[in-house]
Order: C-alpha cells, then structure tokens, then sequence
C-alpha cells in the first residue's frame, strides 16, 4: 500500500509542481552570484542595492500592521539568508486585500445583493437575547457583510459517522439545488456514496454545484476530476489549481465545508467528504469530528459564502432563486459567516474566540487539531485563565503532520504552565473545531486555531447564542475529555535538541 502511494507520489503532478517551484526559487540567486563572479562592478553594485533593498525591507516591515509573529517570520530570513530572504519576501509576502474588493465583486455580479439584505427582524432577535449576542451580531454584520439570522432546528452530529448519515438523507430530499464546497473530496466510501445521490439528482432536474480544492484533494483524486463531473451534469469549480509559480495566492485555499439544500438546510463543521472523517480507514487511530445542520433563514448565508467563490468560475443572472423561504424564520440565534483573505489583518473567527475568552466568567471548552496562536490569542487564554475561568483546549494525541504537531506542542506546552488545561485525544486525531462557553455561547465550523485559517484560508463558521447547542457541545466536550490525557508540566519533555527544534520551528510558525 505505502509502495502504491509513493509511486503515485513521484509521477504525480504534485511533485512536479514542486520542482518547478524549487528550480524558480533557486534560479534568480544563482544568476546573481554567477554574474558577480564574472564581472567586479556588477558585484558592487548589486552588494549596494542588496544592502538598500535590506534595510528597506527590515524597516517596512517594522512599521507595517502586520501581526508581530509574521514580522518575526520574515526578518529572520531577511537577516540570515541574503539575499534569498528578500527575494522570498517580495514573491511571497502577504498583499492586503481589504474588503472593498468584496464589496465591488457584490455589486459587479447583478442580483447578488439580494443575499445580503438585512431582515431587521433577525437582528432584534440578537439585540434581544443581551448585550454580548447583540454586539457578536453587529460585529459579524459590519465584518462579513452577511445579515444576521437565524434556524428553526438544528442538530449537532458528535461523530463524522451521525453527519455522514444525516448529509446522506438530505441530499436525497433536494428539489431545487445542491451547493458543495469541501476542502477535501476522496474517491471512497464516504464520496462515492454521496457522488451516486448527487448524479440521481442530476437526472431529476436538480441545479447541482461543487467547489473543491486542489491541492486539499490532490492525489486523492485525478488531476482532471472537475471535467470528470462536468461530463456527468455536475457543475465543478477545482478551487486555485496548483501551479509552478511562486505567489502568495497559493496559500489561499478553500478550508471550508458547506452543504446546502435549496436555501433552507445547510451543514457545516470539520468533516471533510473522505472516508477517514466516518472512520472506514484509520490512518492516525479513531478520528473525532464534529457539525451542525440548520434549518431555516440561516441556510442562506452559507449559500452566499458559496456562490463568492462559485462567481470565480461564473455568475448567475437571478441570485434571487437561492434565497431561503422568508417564512422559515426560528427562535435558534445562529449567524454562519465566512472568513476570506479579503479580511487583510482582521480575522472575524479569531476575534470572536477573543471576544469569548473575555466575556466568559465559568468556562471555555476549545477543540482543535492544531493549536499555533498569536500573542493576542494568547493573552486572551491566559487572561481568562488567570480570571478563574476553566480554559480547557483538547488537541490530537496521534499527529497526521509532525512538524505542525511539533509546533502544536510547544504552544501548548507554554499554555500549560499558565493554568490552562490541555487535554491529549488518546483514541488518535480529534479534528473538530469549536468553542464553547459558558451554556450560552459557542462556534462551530471549519477554522483551526492556526495562523493559516485565521490569515490566508477561505473558512465558514456559525455563531450560536443558544442554551440548547451550547449544552450539547458542553456535554460532547466533557465525555470526550473522559477518552483523553490531562497533560502537566511533569509530562512536557524539555530536552535541549527538542526546546532548540520546537523553538526554530516556532519563528516560522506564521509561513506554515
């Protein structure tokens, strides 16, 4: 088997596009020193210009907004790896992108506006429930331009097996159209279950859609599998194709997970359409996962979050035929928002966690499979440890990426000797992300606490002010916490080849 996956490895695209990016890397350098070697003045005068452009660089970035962990990042290989750090910087480092160019995309593509107008009745809901629900709402309104809203019912799947299960039943139930959009599809189980409903679907009359990322579902499916379901009626977005070129935009991937059903059912949550989220294969021991279908008004906005990026391939001319039935409002206060590089430095998950952590006064119940933070992050978790708030983060005691889990623990290690309780899932890989705090408040969606889903990805996330949800992962968290190890200070290994790795790979945390 492990042969198999590494011959499909090496005659992969993949690989290809990773020696070509190698060689592109490597190729403006070497023409500097080849030259230098030959000719004195041209020596001199790009010593000159490489000492300018330095310090140019090391006092922009500075002075720049950026969080303080990416200065770090790049000032270390600016400093120590002349002049190849420059050069990586000016290819790759972060251009803002403010949330006008989301607001000019909305008003390029006629009728989209329709799926942001604000139903001011939704929005009294927060206003009502107390002041924290009412400013989370404006905040995400302001933030996302998405309106508030709310679900009728909603159902909270413990288990990538119960989401399978219930995805399953409604997709079958679809009379108007089927919007995917994954990180990651894989020929297996799982998929191929699903492919079979969605091309009876198909035959039916039903509009069909599906975003996924390429290089979260490379070598899990073929290169060309976007015109494979095309061919079938299917119509496929293959998100930022992987290519040979060195650019930031190739750290913008769609991390999201949304399924929605004629705009009034929508799912969410960590479970991606591969057979190890229901647990058919076992590569890193049990995998724990989490989501959430609603149903009502709510629906609607991941429908938007979807058709943003469906825009990139092509645009309706009646967005109007996705609105959710304005009749199915509820009682539920859920308000699903997406986060984009649009966002520049600003994160509307992150900062709703901050907010959480803040605000709490019993306990927060944090689960993620990687745990990289900035310093505000940070702070925001000791804080609110420090206030006498149970903060418990429960992360993966099995790795799927070692270096990623190296770093993983070296925050959590640190978090540990503030009073912060970490807990290890022992069964294998817990993946869910969510918050939960206090029986009133909680997130649930596709955003890791890392630098890469708080800054570069394309994440979907649904805040709840609901006592009902909010218990339900409460009670989820605490009986996972039975299946897990408590981690003290007495189990952090500290020898001094570890501290010096894990410390290393913690100044480039940011660029992972």
């Amino acid at each position: 088997m492990k042969h198999r996956k590494f011959l499909k490895l090496l005659t992969s695209k993949f690989l290809l596009v990773c020696i070509l990016l190698l060689i592109e890397m490597a190729l403006l350098p070497t023409v500097i020193l080849v030259l230098s070697a030959y000719f004195q003045t041209i020596a001199t005068i790009v010593t000159v210009l490489y000492f300018i452009v330095n310090v140019i660089l090391i006092l922009y970035i500075i002075n720049s907004e950026i969080n303080a962990e990416f200065k770090i990042a790049w000032l270390v290989p600016i400093l120590l790896l002349p002049p190849v750090g420059c050069i990586l910087y000016l290819t790759l480092r972060r251009r803002k992108a403010p949330r006008r160019k989301l607001k000019k995309l909305l008003d390029r593509i006629s009728g989209m506006n329709c799926l942001y107008t604000q139903n001011l009745s939704e929005m009294q809901k927060f206003e009502k429930k107390d002041d924290f629900a009412a400013q989370c709402a404006r905040f995400i309104s302001r933030e996302s331009l998405l309106p508030a809203a709310t679900c009728r019912s909603f159902e909270y799947f413990p288990s990538g097996e119960a989401y399978f299960e219930r995805l399953t039943e409604e997709l079958k139930k679809a009379k108007k159209y089927i919007f995917l959009e994954y990180f990651i599809i894989a020929y297996g189980k799982f998929w191929n279950t699903v492919l079979e409903i969605l091309k009876g679907k198909v035959g039916e009359g039903v509009d069909v859609r599906i975003i996924y990322d390429d290089i979260g579902s490379m070598l899990k499916v073929s290169s060309n599998y976007a015109e494979e379901l095309e061919k079938m009626g299917i119509k496929c977005l293959c998100f930022n194709r992987f290519r040979p070129v060195l650019d930031v935009a190739q750290n913008n991937r769609t991390h999201r997970k949304i399924a929605v059903i004629d705009g009034n059912t929508a799912f969410t949550g960590g479970i991606n359409l591969a057979d190890e989220y229901i647990n058919e294969v076992q590569p890193f021991g049990h995998w724990k996962d989490t989501g959430v279908m609603i149903k009502g008004i709510a629906a609607q906005n991941f429908a938007a979050l979807f058709l943003q990026l469906w825009a990139l391939k092509a645009g309706d001319t009646d967005y109007s035929a996705f609105r959710a039935d304005e009749k199915d409002e509820g009682s539920c206060l859920c308000f699903p928002f997406g986060d984009s590089p649009f966002d520049g430095e600003r994160n509307i998950c992150e900062d709703l966690y901050i907010k959480i952590l803040y605000h709490a006064k019993k306990y927060v119940y944090i689960n993620t499979p990687y745990l990289i933070i900035d310093g505000e992050m940070k702070r925001a978790l000791v804080t609110a440890a420090r206030s006498g708030v149970d903060v418990r983060i429960t992360i993966p005691e099995t790795p799927d990426k070692r270096y990623v889990y190296a770093i993983t623990k070296a925050f959590s290690s640190q978090l540990i000797k503030e009073g912060i309780k970490i807990y290890h899932y022992t069964p294998g890989f817990i993946h869910a992300k969510s918050i939960v705090s206090d029986g009133l408040y909680s997130i649930i969606g596709s955003t890791n606490m890392d630098f890469r889903s708080f800054y570069m990805h394309y994440e979907c996330n649904a805040l709840f002010a609901d006592e009902n949800i909010s218990e339900e992962l409460r009670k989820d968290y605490l009986e996972t916490c039975e299946k897990c190890k408590l981690i003290t200070q007495s189990d952090i290994k500290t020898t001094l080849p570890r501290l010096l790795y894990r410390a290393f790979l913690r100044i480039f945390a940011p660029l992972m």
